[in-house]
C-alpha cells in the first residue's frame, strides 16, 4: 500500500472511498471463490463414493475366489497323540493315523569325568580354558566361537547362543557343579551336533584337543548324549514307513497339517468342509453393498422441509453408477440352472431402501445341498456374480478413464481455471488500489496548492480593501 494523505486538503475519507471501490471489485472474486468451494465439495463427495465402491470391490474379490470362501476343519480323536488343521485345498474324509515315533533333536551334556560315580561337572567360577569352539548342526558350516582365558561355563553358553550356530546352550546346576547342555534347534536324525575345539597354541587335529583337560573337555566325544536325533515315523490308512524330519507334517494328506505330540498309539483325523468362512465373506459383501447404497442415497438426497439437496443430486455420473450397481445385483449368471443362478436364490432379499440382507438358514441349506453350484455362481471365471462385480468396479474406479476419474478431472480443471481467474482479478485489484491512491494523493496535492493560492489571494484582496478604506 502506498503513502496515504487521507483527505488532508479535501477533507474526504479517501481510505473509505478506496475500500468501497475495492469491495465492489472484489465481488466477482467472492463469487468465484464460492463456486470453487462448491466444486471442492463435489470432489469430496466423489471421493466418498470412490471409497464405498472400493470397499465393495474388495469384498467382491474375496467372494470371487474359491480359496477365499472354502474352508475345512480337521479334528483328531486323540489330541494328546496329534492335532490337525486343514486348508482350503483339503477334501472331506476320515484318516486313520498311527504314530510310531516322534522326531527329536539331539541333546548333549558335559561330564568331565568318565567315571559315573564321580561328579564330573564344572565349578561355576572355573575358567574353562582359552581357545576356539567349532560348532555346527547337521550339514551346516561350522561356526567359530572364541573362548577367552577367563571364560566360565556360563560365558561359553552365552557365546554359543549368540553365535546362532543352530544349537541352544544352557547351564544346569545340581547344587554343587554346573553342566553345559546342548540341544539342536532342528529335529531329524541328520541334524547331529558337531563340536570340536582348538585350544590356544594347538592345532585342530592334535590329540590334545580331544583330551579331558582345558577347553577339550567340551569336545563332542567327551559329552554325554542324553537324547538321540531322530525322524518321525507314521502310518496313514495302512501306508507305513512315512518318515519325516519333523513332527509337523503337511505333505502326506492333501491340505492337512498334522502336529505330532506323542507316539505309540493311533488316532482318527476327520476332515470336514466348514461354511463359516463363506457366510462371513457373504455378510461382508452385503455390508459393503449396503454402505454404498447409504452413500448414494445421502449424496443424491433432497429434504423438502429444509429444501437441502445432497451434493450429487441430479449428477449424471452418480445416477449411472447407482443404476449399474443395482443391475449387477439383480442379473443372473449364465450356465447355471434356475434356482442357483440369481443372488436371491441364496436367501438374499432387498428392502424398500434397496439394501440387502441374508437369511443365513436358507444360505447354509443351499451350501449343504449344492455347494458346487453355489460357489460357481460367485466364482465362475468372467461371468460369475462376484467376478463380474469386480470387473465393473475396475471400470468405475479406473484412475485414467473411469467415470469418477473423468468427472473429477473435469471439475479439477474448472477449479484450476477459477484459481487463475482469481489470481488475475487479485492482481488487477492490487494495481487498481495503487492507481487510486496515487490519483487521490495527486488530487490532495493539487487541492492543497489551490487552497494555498486561494488563501494568498484572499489575503491580498483584504489588504487592498483595507488600503482603499484608509485612503477614503
Amino acid at each position: 500500500m502506498g503513502l496515504s494523505i487521507g483527505g488532508i486538503a479535501s477533507g474526504m475519507d479517501t481510505d473509505s472511498i478506496i475500500s468501497q471501490l475495492q469491495a465492489l471489485q472484489k465481488k466477482p472474486i467472492l463469487q468465484l471463490q464460492q463456486k470453487e468451494a462448491d466444486y471442492q465439495v463435489k470432489i469430496s463427495a466423489y471421493s466418498t463414493l470412490r471409497t464405498s465402491l472400493a470397499t465393495l470391490q474388495s469384498a467382491a474379490k474375496k467372494l470371487s475366489s474359491l480359496s477365499n470362501i472354502t474352508s475345512y476343519s480337521a479334528t483328531s480323536s486323540n489330541t494328546s497323540l496329534l492335532t490337525a488343521s486343514a486348508e482350503s485345498t483339503a477334501t472331506s474324509g476320515s484318516y486313520s493315523i498311527k504314530v510310531n515315533n516322534l522326531a527329536a533333536t539331539q541333546k548333549l551334556t558335559s561330564d568331565t569325568n568318565p567315571d559315573p560315580l564321580i561328579d564330573g561337572g564344572f565349578d561355576p567360577d572355573e575358567f574353562i580354558g582359552k581357545g576356539t569352539i567349532h560348532l555346527a548342526l547337521g550339514s551346516s558350516d561350522a561356526v567359530d566361537i572364541a573362548v577367552s582365558e577367563t571364560s566360565t561355563i556360563s560365558d561359553v553358553a552365552k557365546a554359543i547362543n549368540a553365535a546362532d550356530a543352530g544349537v541352544y546352550a544352557s547351564v544346569i546346576s545340581d547344587g554343587n557343579s554346573s553342566f553345559l547342555t546342548l540341544t539342536g534347534k532342528q529335529t531329524g536324525e541328520d541334524n547331529v551336533i558337531s563340536l570340536t575345539v582348538t585350544e590356544d597354541g594347538t592345532s585342530l587335529g592334535d590329540l590334545v584337543n580331544k583330551d579331558m583337560t582345558g577347553l577339550s573337555r567340551l569336545y563332542a566325544g567327551n559329552l554325554k548324549e542324553t537324547q538321540v536325533a531322530a525322524n518321525s515315523d507314521i502310518a496313514v490308512d495302512g501306508v507305513t514307513n512315512i518318515i519325516r524330519e519333523t513332527n509337523t507334517i503337511d505333505d502326506v494328506i492333501s491340505g492337512v497339517t498334522l502336529s505330532l505330540k506323542s507316539d505309540g498309539s493311533s488316532a482318527t483325523v476327520s476332515v470336514e468342509r466348514s461354511d463359516d468362512l463363506f457366510t462371513t465373506q457373504m455378510n461382508a459383501f452385503l455390508d459393503a453393498y449396503n454402505g454404498l447404497i447409504d452413500s448414494l442415497k445421502k449424496l443424491q438426497s433432497y429434504d423438502s422441509v429444509t429444501k437441502t439437496a445432497g451434493t450429487l443430486l441430479g449428477d449424471a455420473t452418480t445416477r449411472q453408477i447407482d443404476s449399474k450397481v443395482r443391475s449387477l445385483i439383480s442379473n443372473s449368471v449364465s450356465g447355471l440352472s434356475a434356482g442357483v443362478n440369481r443372488l436371491t436364490d441364496f436367501g438374499v432379499s432387498t428392502d424398500a431402501d434397496g439394501k440387502l440382507s441374508l437369511d443365513s438358514t436358507v444360505f447354509k441349506a443351499k451350501l449343504a445341498d449344492n455347494f458346487e453350484n453355489v460357489s460357481t455362481f460367485f466364482t465362475k471365471t468372467d461371468v460369475g456374480f462376484a467376478a463380474r462385480m469386480v470387473d465393473s468396479m475396475d471400470t468405475m474406479l479406473d484412475t485414467y478413464d473411469g467415470a469418477l476419474a473423468v468427472r473429477t478431472k473435469g471439475i479439477q480443471k474448472s477449479i484450476d481455471t477459477i484459481d487463475d481467474r482469481i489470481t488475475t482479478l487479485n492482481d488487477r485489484m492490487s494495481s487498481s488500489e495503487t492507481r487510486l491512491r496515487a490519483q487521490f494523493s495527486a488530487l490532495e496535492v493539487t487541492l492543497a496548492k489551490y487552497q494555498g493560492l486561494s488563501s494568498s489571494l484572499t489575503a491580498s484582496l483584504a489588504q487592498i480593501q483595507n488600503g482603499w478604506g484608509t485612503n477614503s
